[in-house]
């Protein structure tokens, strides 16, 4: 079996007595793509927050790449991608790598390298001098994706990637996805659109009220739909 990059043992999550998530347990293998469904309330965006150390679980054990979740070092090989970003649309598309590239720490000569190579990889290093306001829905998707692909993560969380776009830009996100699954990235993703997650994932885990309903390979998961 390959080398679990996520582990949760019982993972447990409240807020004033109310469980959020009830002694969760799963494991995503390298190199796959992991899908975490479920309806709005299930606890998916909890999940992440535990997974991104904006919030800490009760009880239980959560394990990035080995290190535990309470330690901020488990979150350095890691890249996200938020379902509502937040940009400066007024600044150009380098200056927006440039700056979470600066955030990374990464010398200059590195930065500029790393700037092109992950403009490049999502297919738009041509347009690294355009302002982000000119950017389409699909554009900025793929610009977040290149600001999560800085530093060469092994661990890439993209939350509702594909919401919100046109038929064009989802699938032009969707072979993004298989690219970097290719390339030895292990990608967790949430999503409402059943095609999203038959056509990308490996694996699934549905989430219903903080509790799983189903944990195992997307082929299961058709078969009992």
């Amino acid at each position: 079996m390959s080398e679990a990059v996520l582990s949760a043992v019982g993972v447990g999550f409240s807020v004033r007595k109310r469980a959020i998530l009830e002694q969760i347990s799963f494991e995503v293998q390298r190199g796959i793509v992991f899908a975490v469904v479920g309806h709005n309330g299930a606890g998916k965006t909890t999940l992440f927050h535990l997974l991104l150390g904006l919030k800490f679980q009760n009880v239980g054990e959560i394990k990035l790449l080995g290190k535990s979740n309470l330690d901020p070092a488990s979150r350095t090989n890691l890249g996200y991608v938020p379902e509502r970003p937040y940009l400066n649309l007024e600044s150009s598309f380098r200056s927006f790598l440039s700056y979470h590239a600066n955030l990374l720490g990464l010398p200059y000569a590195e930065r500029v390298k790393q700037i092109a190579k992950v403009a490049h990889g999502v297919g738009l290093e041509p347009h690294l001098d355009q302002d982000l306001n000119t950017f389409s829905k699909g554009m900025l998707q793929k610009a977040l994706v290149a600001q999560a692909l800085l530093g060469n993560p092994e661990l890439l969380i993209l939350d509702e990637p594909m919401s919100g776009l046109d038929p064009e830009a989802r699938d032009s996100v969707r072979k993004l996805i298989v690219d970097l699954k290719t390339q030895g990235k292990t990608l967790i993703f949430s999503s409402h659109a059943l095609e999203d997650v038959e056509q990308l994932a490996d694996q699934v885990i549905l989430l219903n009220q903080g509790k799983i309903q189903f944990l195992g390979s997307v082929t299961e998961w058709k078969s009992e739909r």
